[in-house]
């Protein structure tokens, strides 16, 4: 069956896109005639975000299982070598919402192209000056630049891509892609750490953002609608970079010399300049935050917990690798085996989560994903065995995709259409928020428990049910709000 079609300069364009905007300086690249009449031209723009979201999170996956390898080769404590992990974090923190914000007046497909480049640059530099801790924590921050530009605009340009009907599906889809992508780091991460130099494990990611690169300039079609350009909100992304970085310093840095001064005042600078976030957006000509996005209950429900689940979340792939190898005496590539448990949850439920939120509320889903996970994370702080503890982990992941996909839903359907790059952007600061403080919260209980020589790693876990008991009472409130 054709589509319908609108034409402007007798060029002919689906309907439900409409003709390309007409962006100041450089132009998007248009994709060919022959993509752009396929029948499956929106799945095929599905795909190419979804590159990009596994190229996004492998990195991510590769770390929190090389941990203990850093620790060993570059000499230094986990408290100082975290910040390998900490601080892409710190960078995505302080850029997300205003590539977001950029990507609403230059055209999300040309920051979200460029996005790739940039990763591309700093991930070779990485590998390149893996030997150097300081410089290659500056080379992975380089590398976060990129995945700002892509993260910022991923689920933008889902929702800009795909008929109304279909934005569920594709938005699970990409959600399992996130989750393949963490699946594949640990795995091949803990393969080439047992044979490669660790230096390579930083080019794992490279591959697949070509390959993503490629597939955006060719099925991505290009921005239809934009707002008038304005003044770059430096002062917000400073103002979010020191709120991160004084918050997680603060907790990485109790862990090592406690709560003294120095750990007070990182903690003070952080609340301060998060605190002072609001009257600096208040007198911004293009605020990057944007209190309108809040005004919605369930936005603002919904972002709570995408913060609280990837605090969770990412705690424990931190955590995982040194549990099961203090705990049962598992190697390198097991404990990378046992980090992708969640991830493969994850890849199962997020493609089905469409399906299952047509036929169940959305408060329903956050209550239960909320209370499996909690549940889920006691069983593991006490599981006998790591058969067990992989069967909680895959569990977690099943309710993280219900979550994730249903947080993401309404959170896009409930802002303007103006405002969706930077609803974007906002949904991924959200994860990568709770992501940097989950790691920081599980580096700082295992530092912790090493410093008081423990024999398990137990209590880090049990650490992280703080967390998800306070989702089960935001996402129990939040129904009762709706």
């Amino acid at each position: 069956m054709q589509r319908d079609r609108c034409k402007t300069d007798d060029v002919s364009y689906p309907d439900y896109l409409g003709a390309p905007a007409d962006l100041p300086g450089r132009a998007e690249r248009a994709r060919p005639a022959r993509i752009r009449e396929f029948k499956y031209a929106e799945w095929l723009a599905v795909t190419a975000v979804c590159l990009g979201a596994v190229m996004s999170q492998i990195d991510n996956g590769v770390i929190t299982v090389a941990y203990p390898t850093l620790v060993e080769k570059l000499h230094r404590p986990l408290s100082e070598v975290v910040w390998i992990g900490l601080a892409p974090f710190v960078v995505m923190v302080a850029t997300l919402l205003l590539f977001g914000r950029r990507a609403d007046t230059l055209g999300r497909k040309r920051v979200y192209v460029d996005g790739f480049v940039i990763f591309l640059i700093g991930d070779f530099a990485a590998a390149a000056m893996a030997h150097h801790f300081a410089l290659l924590v500056i080379a992975r921050s380089v590398s976060a630049l990129g995945v700002a530009m892509v993260q910022a605009n991923s689920v933008a340009l889902i929702t800009a891509s795909v008929r109304e009907h279909q934005r569920t599906t594709a938005l699970g889809i990409q959600a399992a892609s996130q989750a393949i992508g963490l699946a594949i780091g640990p795995f091949v991460g803990g393969l080439l750490i047992g044979h490669m130099p660790y230096r390579f494990i930083f080019l794992i990611s490279a591959p697949v953002a070509l390959a993503a690169l490629v597939a955006s300039v060719l099925f991505l079609p290009r921005t239809r609608s934009v707002l008038e350009r304005a003044p770059l909100d430096i002062a917000g992304s400073l103002v979010l970079a020191l709120a991160s970085a004084g918050l997680l310093g603060g907790l990485t840095l109790a862990a090592k010399t406690g709560w003294n001064g120095p750990t007070l005042g990182f903690i003070a600078i952080g609340i301060s300049a998060t605190m002072a976030l609001f009257g600096v957006e208040r007198h911004a000509k293009a605020p990057i935050f944007s209190p309108r996005l809040f005004k919605l209950v369930k936005v603002r429900f919904s972002i709570a917990l995408l913060v609280l689940t990837y605090i969770s979340f990412f705690g424990l792939l931190v955590s995982i690798p040194f549990f099961v190898k203090k705990d049962f005496g598992a190697s390198v590539v097991h404990a990378s085996e046992a980090t992708m448990a969640i991830p493969i949850g994850l890849a199962i439920m997020a493609p089905l989560s469409g399906f299952v939120r047509r036929r169940i509320s959305a408060g329903w889903l956050q209550r239960l994903s909320m209370t499996t996970i909690a549940l889920a994370l006691v069983g593991i702080s006490v599981a006998p065995n790591g058969k067990i503890v992989a069967g909680l982990l895959i569990l977690i992941g099943l309710a993280i995709g219900v979550a994730n996909t249903t947080n993401n839903a309404a959170i896009m359907e409930g802002v303007h259409l103006d405002d969706r790059g930077l609803a974007s952007g906002t949904l991924n600061l959200a994860r990568a928020a709770g992501s940097a403080i989950g790691m920081a919260v599980a580096t700082s209980a295992m530092v912790v428990l090493e410093h008081s020589h423990a024999s398990s790693n137990r209590a880090a876990i049990a650490t992280l049910v703080l967390p998800a008991g306070i989702a089960v009472i935001v996402a129990i409130f939040a129904s009762r709000r709706a």
